[in-house]
């Protein structure tokens, strides 16, 4: 791919993420400021939700911009990791909401209390409900188009939204019938939302920055073993930050190749692995002489003597 369409990639993915953040931060607006007025946590919740949704669509964004970024001597793996780091700082953030949730459905089991549900009240969510249903048909079609896993995580995400906005219409439907209580069982649903989320966030950030193997040792071995010339592979290691695999691996070959040649298939198992993976990756790939003892059929990593 030219760096040109390259460019329009990311610009229409960059773009397609901060029209979501005006979009998630308008309806978030929305729902805190009409909760609030109405004293319905579960729509107080929500918003709370769609706040969450904006900061991940800042995380998408801030990741575009700082993947961009070539190596430099301070980080000569370049600079993804720092949209780990993001996302470990949102989904710290998740856990703030959820503890501010959980105090207002506490408070409102031990003062009672309940929502004003009128008409503006369902106007409030179904609105939510159509932008999110309009969020993710827009990130769903430029994810098929530009193969964007961001994207695709990102409409995921929002379409989870719109079905927690239809439970919390069908309890605004229920205290409109006499049943105030659902207003804080809502909270409640949409507080585990919010926890699962953070939770999933957490985990994978906290996976990603303790360097867990990010690729299947099989693929990557079939691979470089479908080389011509790799007579032998072992120790494999593989890493990965978002949407990036880092790989190492040791080949053998024929001890009489020339350095040329040997190149010349380091170079080729590399293409082959990036190849298998899918994704952008960095290979690197030893070269060692084949031998008896190097070449025992060796699977995956294990430490040299």
């Amino acid at each position: 791919m030219t760096s040109r369409p390259q460019e329009r990639r990311t610009t229409i993915i960059r773009r397609t993420l901060l029209g979501a953040l005006l979009l998630n931060v308008g309806i978030a607006a929305a729902k805190l400021g009409y909760g609030h007025a109405s004293h319905s946590l579960a729509i107080t919740a929500d918003g709370l939700n769609s706040l969450m949704d904006a900061a991940s669509n800042v995380v998408g964004i801030v990741g575009l911009v700082i993947a961009a970024r070539p190596p430099d001597p301070n980080h000569p793996y370049g600079h993804r990791r720092f949209e780990t780091l993001t996302s470990l700082a949102i989904g710290i953030s998740m856990i703030l909401v959820l503890i501010e949730i959980l105090q207002g459905a506490w408070q409102r089991l031990q003062h009672g209390g309940q929502p004003e549900v009128t008409l503006a009240s369902f106007v409030v969510m179904l609105v939510t409900l159509g932008v999110n249903l309009l969020i993710t048909t827009w990130e769903r079609r430029n994810a098929r188009r530009f193969n964007s896993s961001i994207l695709a995580a990102d409409a995921k995400h929002t379409l989870s939204d719109a079905f927690v906005a239809l439970s919390v219409i069908a309890g605004l439907i229920a205290v409109r019938l006499g049943f105030p209580q659902a207003d804080i069982l809502l909270s409640l649903l949409v507080a585990g939302v919010i926890a699962f989320a953070a939770w999933s966030i957490i985990r994978h950030a906290a996976l990603s920055l303790s360097d867990e193997a990010a690729a299947e040792t099989p693929d990557i071995e079939a691979a470089a073993r479908s080389t011509r010339g790799v007579e032998g592979v072992h120790n494999i290691r593989t890493r990965g930050g978002e949407g990036f695999v880092w790989v190492d691996l040791h080949i053998q070959v024929d001890p009489e190749l020339r350095v040329e040649r040997a190149h010349e298939i380091a170079s080729e198992v590399a293409a082959r692995v990036e190849h298998a993976l899918g994704v952008p990756s960095d290979v690197t790939v030893h070269i060692e002489p084949a031998n008896p003892a190097h070449l025992k059929p060796e699977r995956g990593y294990h430490p040299g003597p």
